[in-house]
């Protein structure tokens, strides 16, 4: 059973992808009868790529129950476990702009994110830290805290 699960849509990515599909529709009427026939497959792929990212990175969802924290992007193609018994701590912080969103490496660790500069940033024991961008970043850490607490892990403050 969940004790968080929230899931955040990508407006902006929503919106850039409809923006590329009107750019798309608007390169078929542009290209040639001679042009479409020679490459058919373009424009398929064009339309393809937009749907398929649209597809994987339109919503981000995270989860919470007693073992584990479970985040995934879009149709879940981009997931990751995460163990409560891993977390030894964790911090809401402010990432950096250039970091943009997606699933990106970043200096401080691995960044989840779909919109927004907040996330949560998880100090794991036995690898690089993750964060998870949420418009709830005090909420979702307040769950983890909850949870590190029952377990007997010091949680931090900020």
């Amino acid at each position: 059973m969940s004790l968080y699960r929230h899931r955040q849509i990508g407006w902006k990515l929503i919106a850039g992808t409809l923006l590329g599909f009107g750019v798309a529709i608007g390169m078929t009427f542009a290209l040639s009868p001679a042009t479409r026939a020679a490459a058919p497959w373009l424009l398929y792929a064009l339309y393809g790529l937009l749907a398929l990212g649209l597809a994987l990175y339109s919503t981000l969802t995270v989860e919470v129950d007693a073992e584990e924290i479970r985040v995934r992007f879009g149709i879940g193609l981009y997931r990751r476990t995460v163990p409560l018994a891993d977390v030894v701590r964790s911090e809401v912080v402010r990432t950096r702009l250039w970091w943009g969103v997606g699933l990106r490496w970043t200096p401080a660790g691995w960044l989840y994110n779909i919109g927004g500069r907040e996330a949560v940033r998880l100090e794991l024991a036995r690898e690089r830290p993750l964060m998870i961008g949420s418009d709830e970043a005090s909420r979702l850490k307040s769950v983890i805290d909850a949870q590190l607490a029952l377990r007997g892990t010091p949680t931090t403050t900020t």
